[in-house]
């Protein structure tokens, strides 16, 4: 096996000696213009663009929107379980009352 596969199977395996020889490459890359350029590329790639950033944002407001309609929904509900609770609770005080009223006149 020739020193290049050894020395690409020894950084294969090591992540350490990867790390020292990128930090010993990267200040002499760095004074390469194209290298630059190769490498700005690259990490371009990997960033969000606007579209990715507006997609986002859409997905993002739909799930706020399903929240707030789930909310409303709720909100319904807990209104009508109030009236309901308000509505015994007259029943229960009132019946008593009038048939009271009625019975005992």
């Amino acid at each position: 096996m020739s020193i290049g596969r050894q020395l690409l199977e020894e950084l294969r395996r090591d992540e350490e000696l990867r790390r020292n020889l990128a930090e010993e490459l990267l200040p002499e890359a760095l004074r390469h213009r194209d290298l630059r350029k190769a490498m700005l590329l690259a990490l371009s790639r990997e960033m969000a663009t606007k579209e990715d950033i507006e997609e986002l944002k859409s997905y993002v407001d739909a799930r706020i929107n399903d929240v707030n309609r789930r909310i409303s929904d709720l909100y319904v509900v807990v209104k009508a379980s109030r009236v309901a609770i308000i509505a015994t609770l007259i029943s229960t005080i009132l019946v008593p009352l009038i048939l009271r009223i009625l019975f005992h006149s």
